[in-house]
């Protein structure tokens, strides 16, 4: 079972405030490295610009690339955002599913706080399954340890 960014951040609100810190800049604008897998079990690795709006996230991408291919066929992902202070790490991973209605697409559209992207472009509304936080205590010391949070979508 997949839950929507809101779901996520009802059931884990801690969770949650922390992977928006570390995907969301000073600027406003998300930003993480999109994993998915092509034909041929072909790993591909992306930067993208996530897109919160209302209660979902999303992801705008050009229409003839391999990430949109594969959210398109394979439908799985793992967005991970560049590592936050002292190595803070945040991922979460799912299903995406290509957005067809007019009025969901305007909304993303308009949510897009730039101007790179086609209105033709596809759009994916990015469905959770888990999500991972790893922090580290007594960093740069012979006894650092990863403190990892994890969550899962309630089947």
């Amino acid at each position: 079972m997949t839950a929507s960014w809101s779901d996520f951040r009802e059931s884990s609100p801690d969770l949650e405030a922390a992977g928006r810190r570390l995907l969301v800049g000073a600027d406003g604008v998300a930003f993480a490295l999109l994993a998915t897998v092509g034909d041929g079990a072909r790993p591909h690795l992306a930067p993208v610009c996530p897109v919160f709006c209302g209660g979902h996230v999303y992801l705008v991408s050009a229409a003839h690339t391999p990430k949109t291919a594969d959210l398109h066929t394979r439908r799985g992902f793992v967005l991970h955002a560049l590592p936050g202070p002292a190595d803070e790490e945040f991922q979460v991973a799912g299903l995406a599913r290509r957005v067809e209605d007019a009025a969901e697409r305007s909304a993303v559209h308009d949510a897009v706080p730039f101007a790179a992207f086609s209105r033709t472009d596809p759009i994916f509304r990015l469905e959770l399954e888990r999500a991972l936080w790893v922090r580290w205590e007594r960093v740069g010391q012979p006894d650092t340890q990863a403190v990892r949070t994890r969550w899962r979508s309630v089947p």
